[in-house]
């Protein structure tokens, strides 16, 4: 039965990867693969989120698969707006608003004036009467239950699918930051070429994401396997290998050791009197990307500051804009003027 609402009020982790629904007065509604696929013949869209994302890779030449967002940024604007399109349309099923709706959607760090403009357009494109924009970090952080209004230095570091954000937050704003195009979907494309180059043997990128979340951990002590079914690269024929937790740490190092040295600039960067608060706090970890065991403790080693994994991390930045729209008059401040 449908529920009428004096208006719908979203939070939207418009992710990479995948995209999060939180609804005001209801909390998180649901989480789905940010995949779009239509009919090439006919332009006609055929299939959007899971039932999508199991044709990646699949797919007949008629049928286009597509990824609306690449490393954060809206690179294909109509499938992007049909998406979120979808989204609301299936939600209007269930509660139906008086006044209209409002978006509030997370955007990576770095993105210019013209790409937030695009994410505004797709938001009020979709039917959204207002659009609001807030850094993913700040989200993050408040979803992590960091007091962000303080005065003193939060670093947080969010491994989201397409980007990774790290921030210095302070006083509720962000003193340093940078966003860097690693995320889990450049694991994938790590373990794609380190299994060409080492073990000679193709694969797509549906099995790099079920090989990286089946391993699960790149600490020696903790050792997992995976069977890879790939592709022969000089026979054509098919070939099987056991790729291990060893195998996983070594295809995704250069990209955690990137971040390390984003991380370090960050730290040598930061004003005297935050650096304090980084040494004793630590930094702040997240995203879907950290949920590989280990990669906190990579970091630690590399950076020599204590890492702290969030709770629930996959969910911080929704968890942050449901606080924002739950609380909208006092964090009101903390928006982009778009």
């Amino acid at each position: 039965m449908v529920k009428f609402l004096k208006e719908l009020f979203l939070g939207i982790d418009l992710g990479t990867a995948t995209t999060k629904i939180y609804l005001k007065g209801k909390g998180f509604l649901k989480e789905v693969p940010t995949v779009i696929a239509f009919n090439k013949r006919n332009n006609e869209i055929i299939a959007i989120g899971y039932e999508a994302q199991k044709m990646l890779g699949r797919s007949p030449a008629n049928i286009e698969v597509v990824k609306p967002l690449t490393h954060g940024v809206v690179t294909n604007f109509d499938e992007a707006l049909y998406f979120l399109n979808f989204l609301l349309e299936e939600l209007k099923k269930d509660y139906l608003p008086i006044l209209g709706t409002k978006f509030l959607i997370g955007i990576p760090l770095d993105l210019t004036e013209v790409q937030k403009r695009g994410v505004v357009d797709v938001g009020l494109g979709a039917g959204a009467n207002k659009v609001y924009l807030i850094e993913e970090p700040i989200a993050f952080a408040l979803g992590a239950n960091l007091d962000i209004e303080e005065a003193k230095g939060l670093l947080v570091v969010d491994i989201g699918g397409g980007t990774t954000d790290i921030a210095l937050i302070s006083l509720g704003g962000i003193v340093l930051g940078r966003s860097i195009r690693i995320g889990g979907e450049t694991f994938n494309q790590n373990i794609i070429d380190y299994l060409k180059e080492k073990y000679e043997v193709v694969i797509g990128e549906g099995q790099a994401e079920r090989a990286k979340i089946s391993i699960g951990t790149i600490i020696e002590k903790n050792p997992n396997t995976f069977l890879i079914k790939g592709r022969d690269i000089y026979s054509g024929l098919p070939k099987e290998i056991n790729f291990t937790s060893q195998d996983l740490k070594e295809s995704i190092t250069d990209s955690l050791l990137e971040i390390a040295n984003h991380l370090r600039d960050i730290i040598n960067l930061a004003p005297p009197d935050l650096l304090g608060d980084i040494s004793s706090l630590g930094i702040f970890l997240g995203g879907g990307g950290s949920l590989i065991e280990g990669i906190g403790q990579f970091l630690e080693k590399e950076i020599k500051v204590k890492v702290n994994l969030v709770e629930e991390s996959k969910f911080s930045v929704i968890r942050g804009l449901g606080k924002i729209i739950e609380d909208f008059n006092h964090y009101q401040k903390l928006l982009l003027n778009i």
